[in-house]
């Protein structure tokens, strides 16, 4: 059975037995008041009966008696002394009825109650005559109030029969504007399962429960959906990341293995053989450093496990620029430093940054090209390293995609790298809760910045 089904015979149910109940009650009520009007009428008639001189043991007189005692709607019987009957009318049934009175006491009145059932019971008083030589018994028939509650009864019947239809056309149009909105998410739902992942519940009023469901399916269908773009374009990536490194490790993997081929086949001179061998090694050195910066960029994207401490970037930086220059004396590196600038970061990380940047002068700038390493705090805390150099620069399109990996650019010709290094320094940004920036013109040299967080929302990260 569905919702609406079930809800509509609630509610035809629960008004069906509201009906009944009132309908009982007032039926009740109407029956109680008129019994009580015919109590009234018996009393006053067993009151003025009871005083009468006539109702004395005599000879019978029953027209006078009938004229003394009640009028012709009533049933009467009256007694003498020794039981005899002194006079009696109202019809069989009502005398027969009569004679099951229950008697008075001395002097009183008994009363009044109900003698028979249905439409032939009778509402009875009886009471002892003056002087006491004769007892009476007066009553008045109930059909008339039975047939007014039946009356009353079969009014209420066919007026609760027409309510229950009204009730039951107004429930159901009620009840299925109430659940379109209902029906409005199971159709959202089903486009969605369909492929149309924008559709979305429409909300009528965010203060109905129907709203309120809509907006929480609306929010989780948002939420699903932007899971699902993240995952595509995860995908995405790590289909572009899995071609770049295969075509990046496909060269030295091919050098490797023609150079082994021609050791193999003796195809290289006893004296070229040297050469060889150090040709193949560097190749395979420079697949281990592929193999490594990737390994270590898939750990920073997934969980960056750094030991953070506090780090003083100046001496780091002057620690970098000494190992740049013994590594390429011919270049003049300054330091730009005033205080101690702290932070809270991995030390190791911190110099792969600066060794990076200072390795990408070296490779793409020409020969003897100066660089300046600038260390200042933060605007709002933390530290800030900027790497400046006097070299050619970079054009737009390329500047836009610097931090892209395996991207390099316009090199130098015969310049080592595997496009890592800049990805590398912006994946060690991130993990530390700060950011890489690159500012670059053609001719205008180049400005790599990178910030690092103060220690207090570095330590949130974690």
């Amino acid at each position: 059975m569905t919702l609406r089904a079930r809800l509509l015979l609630v509610l035809v149910v629960l008004a069906a037995a509201a009906l009944t109940a009132t309908g009982a009650a007032v039926a009740l009520a109407l029956r109680a008041y008129l019994v009580g009007r015919v109590d009234e009428q018996l009393l006053a008639a067993a009151a003025t009966a009871r005083t009468n001189p006539l109702l004395r043991e005599s000879t019978d007189r029953t027209g006078l008696l009938r004229a003394a005692v009640a009028p012709t709607d009533y049933a009467v019987r009256i007694w003498r002394h020794d039981g005899s009957v002194l006079g009696a009318w109202g019809g069989r049934a009502g005398a027969a009825l009569l004679d099951r009175a229950p008697s008075p006491a001395a002097g009183g009145v008994s009363g009044p109650v109900t003698l028979g059932s249905g439409t032939g019971a009778y509402r009875v008083v009886s009471f002892v005559g003056a002087g006491g030589q004769t007892r009476a018994a007066v009553g008045l028939p109930l059909r008339p109030v039975e047939e007014t509650v039946g009356r009353l009864l079969l009014i209420e019947t066919m007026a609760g029969a027409a309510s229950l239809g009204v009730l039951a056309l107004v429930a159901h149009r009620l009840v299925a504007r109430g659940l379109r909105p209902l029906a409005a998410i199971a159709a959202t739902a089903g486009a969605i399962a369909g492929g149309d992942l924008d559709r979305r519940a429409p909300v009528a009023s965010p203060r109905t429960e129907a709203g309120r469901l809509a907006l929480a399916v609306n929010g989780m269908l948002a939420r699903i959906q932007a899971a699902m773009e993240a995952r595509a374009r995860s995908e995405d990536r790590l289909r572009r990341f899995v071609a770049d490194a295969s075509h990046e490790l496909r060269t030295p993997l091919t050098a490797v293995r023609g150079y082994l081929q021609m050791l193999r086949y003796g195809v290289v001179s006893q004296a070229d053989r040297p050469d060889a061998v150090r040709r193949a090694d560097d190749e395979a050195a420079r697949m281990a450093k592929i193999v490594d910066d990737l390994l270590y960029l898939a750990r920073l994207d997934q969980e960056p496990c750094l030991r953070r401490r506090p780090v003083d970037l100046a001496a780091v930086a002057a620690d970098a620029i000494c190992d740049a220059r013994a590594v390429a004396p011919d270049r003049v590196v300054a330091l730009e430093a005033g205080d101690a600038v702290e932070v809270a970061a991995d030390e190791d990380a911190v110099r792969q940054v600066l060794a990076n940047l200072l390795g990408n002068v070296r490779t793409h700038t020409p020969p003897g090209t100066s660089a300046t390493v600038a260390v200042r705090a933060g605007p709002g805390g933390g530290g800030v390293i900027e790497v400046r150099d006097a070299g050619p620069g970079m054009a737009p399109e390329v500047a836009e995609r610097a931090f892209s990996r395996f991207y390099r650019g316009a090199s130098r010709p015969g310049a080592p790298g595997s496009g890592l290094g800049l990805s590398i320094v912006a994946a060690i940004a991130r993990a530390h809760g700060g950011e890489a920036t690159l500012d670059s013109g053609s001719g205008e040299g180049t400005v790599v910045r990178v910030t690092f967080p103060s220690p207090a929302r570095s330590g949130r990260r974690g």
